[in-house]
């Protein structure tokens, strides 16, 4: 799992970083049919689905605008956002398709997101800030690295438990 791996696009010759914290996880789950009708969205090429994305990260005005003329560019990496924003690694995805499927316990989206943020404010100690600041992937390492110290001071049985893979 990578962390943080820079999401970039370019707006009007203006780079712009487009970082899947949980925060913009969650309002964007929020949405009606959540990451499933995003992502079928952005199979459409919709505009207001491509702003509503953008918009947190873009200074700028006419947003609208630029993100309509710069559209069929930036979509793999608003897709490529979306799926970071769920904790998914796409790459990850790709390698693993079809490997242990029937096995994979899985749960809602808005649940794994809750469950994210449980581990950073619970587990991790972090403050509800620097929780949502942080991505879903550096969330779960966080996690499984305070697991792996806790056995590692205390003992322990099997290596880290794993964060459920959410449902589409």
């Amino acid at each position: 799992m990578k962390l943080a791996e820079e999401i970039l696009i370019t707006l009007a010759g203006e780079t712009v970083e487009l970082r899947p914290s949980l925060r913009h996880a969650l309002r964007l789950e929020r949405r009606e049919g959540g990451f499933r009708q995003l992502l079928i969205d952005l199979g459409e090429q919709s505009l207001s689905a491509s702003v509503e994305i953008v918009e947190p990260h873009y200074d700028g005005d006419l947003v609208e605008h630029r993100v309509f003329d710069a559209l069929p560019a930036i979509l793999p990496a608003l897709t490529a956002y979306v799926l970071a924003c769920a904790g998914i690694d796409a790459g990850k995805v790709r390698a693993e398709r079809g490997e242990g499927d029937a096995k994979r316990e899985t749960q809602p989206f808005g649940d794994h997101l809750a469950a994210l943020y449980k581990f950073g404010t619970g587990w991790m100690g972090w403050t509800p800030e620097e929780t949502l600041d942080a991505t879903p992937a550096e969330i779960t390492l966080a996690y499984e690295g305070h697991l792996d110290m806790l056995r590692a001071i205390h003992g322990g049985g099997e290596k880290s438990s794993k964060p459920k893979a959410a449902d589409s």
